[in-house]
């Protein structure tokens, strides 16, 4: 009866969020940002680095621009899930919380060619809510069950799995 349950959620979840994005059954990765793209009405720019934080993506957004950063290092399933994470962060328009800055050593490791203000200008925090948090994840695993991963692959991901990636 649990796993009834559970599969009703996950199913009413899916449904919402593919209404929300007006989204296909099965989107692409690509659909998925493009549509987020649409309705931040700004580009959304996927790079995929080697992150030197313990993180395995993170988000940032400038005037014009949102970006997405996701560690070259991470298996393909989990930078598909940094991404889709991100993506209900940027859909849901949460704030990074108030109480958890970015210090030097944080922009430093993130930016080692740009001044620590300039990126804590950019990225503004580091961290949201737990309730942000705790949304974006759930939210941000079911779409990742939603995709269909074997249509047009994003390229930005698509490159990073071809160089050897092993998972997690």
């Amino acid at each position: 009866m649990r796993s009834l349950a559970l599969w009703w959620m996950r199913w009413r979840w899916a449904r919402r969020i593919r209404t929300e994005l007006r989204l296909p059954e099965a989107p692409s990765l690509q659909e998925v940002i493009d549509a987020v793209a649409a309705g931040r009405g700004r580009p959304i720019r996927l790079l995929v680095e080697p992150l030197e934080l313990r993180v395995s993506g993170y988000c940032a957004q400038s005037d014009t621009t949102d970006y997405i950063f996701v560690d070259a290092h991470a298996g393909p399933l989990l930078q598909y899930q940094v991404v889709c994470h991100e993506l209900v962060h940027l859909h849901r328009g949460h704030r990074p919380a108030d109480h958890d800055t970015i210090d030097d050593e944080v922009a430093e490791a993130l930016f080692s060619t740009v001044s620590p203000d300039v990126v804590r200008l950019v990225l503004g925090r580091d961290a949201y809510d737990e309730e942000a948090e705790l949304e974006a994840e759930i939210i941000g695993t079911v779409l990742l069950q939603c995709l269909d991963l074997s249509r047009q692959p994003n390229p930005a991901l698509s490159a990073s799995f071809e160089l050897g990636s092993t998972g997690v």
